[in-house]
């Protein structure tokens, strides 16, 4: 269970233009598990995509943990496995009915263990920060799967400009669209006094790291659902042109 010195909270709203919220979310205060799925598709697809991922990665995961597998070295094999499943049961639905061909969605998910470490997990877009407001410092532990990332990061674009590249909503890698997949899996130590942000891309479409990393200097001293409101609130002003899910924890000691 999380500890009394661990706050969290989430907020998500269907923003300013799209028509229904494609985005689930998963919190599990025993198992320590945190969780943002961003569906896409046709029709209704995307959002049966996101529902299906965390409820299957939430249902392998919260099982294992239960037999102490975060007392293992093998835990990135337990995360891999969770989306492998994922990924095979989406692309299974998708097959059944024309209107969700090609339905599919990112995943961001961390596991939280008993001594505080962060076991992360991202495929698509969807983003996990690690905010420490006395060090004024935003730090993305995950990767986006898209080709504008991919052009950053074999050198041929800066990262400001991937930030605002053309194919930055180009996905090559997602849960559902493709039989193979490489999520992208890390572990770091979680910092008393630092702040965990999951976000879809809803988020930081409309608001850039450093103006989130200004909303959690100026939100210093409020609760996590605070600052959820906030950033969800700043994303609908600047446009709100997706669905925007944000989950915020504070590891208060």
């Amino acid at each position: 269970m999380l500890p009394n010195n661990i706050d969290v909270s989430f907020h998500t709203h269907v923003g300013k233009v799209r028509a229904n919220n494609e985005d689930s979310i998963y919190i599990n205060r025993e198992s320590k598990i945190l969780m943002i799925a961003d569906g896409m598709g046709g029709h209704n697809g995307g959002e049966i995509a996101s529902k299906l991922a965390v409820e299957i990665v939430s249902k392998y995961l919260t099982s294992q943990i239960e037999n102490n597998i975060l007392k293992k070295i093998e835990i990135d094999r337990y995360l891999l496995r969770a989306l492998n499943l994922a990924n095979s049961k989406i692309r299974i639905e998708g097959s059944k009915k024309p209107s969700l061909y090609n339905m599919g969605t990112t995943l961001v998910l961390c596991v939280i263990s008993e001594t505080n470490n962060l076991h992360i997990a991202n495929i698509g877009d969807s983003r996990l920060y690690i905010i420490d407001i006395q060090k004024e410092k935003i730090s993305k532990m995950t990767i986006d799967h898209t080709l504008a990332e991919n052009q950053y990061r074999d050198g041929k674009i800066s990262k400001v400009y991937a930030d605002k590249h053309p194919l930055r909503h180009i996905l090559v890698q997602a849960l559902g669209i493709n039989e193979q997949i490489n999520p992208y899996l890390t572990k770091c130590k979680w910092q008393q006094g630092e702040y965990l942000l999951l976000c879809s891309d809803g988020l930081t479409d409309m608001i850039n790291e450093n103006e989130i990393l200004d909303i959690f200097k100026n939100s210093y001293k409020k609760k996590c659902n605070e600052i959820c409101t906030t950033l969800v609130e700043i994303a609908n002003n600047n446009g709100g042109r997706d669905n925007i899910t944000v989950i915020v924890s504070l590891r208060n000691a």
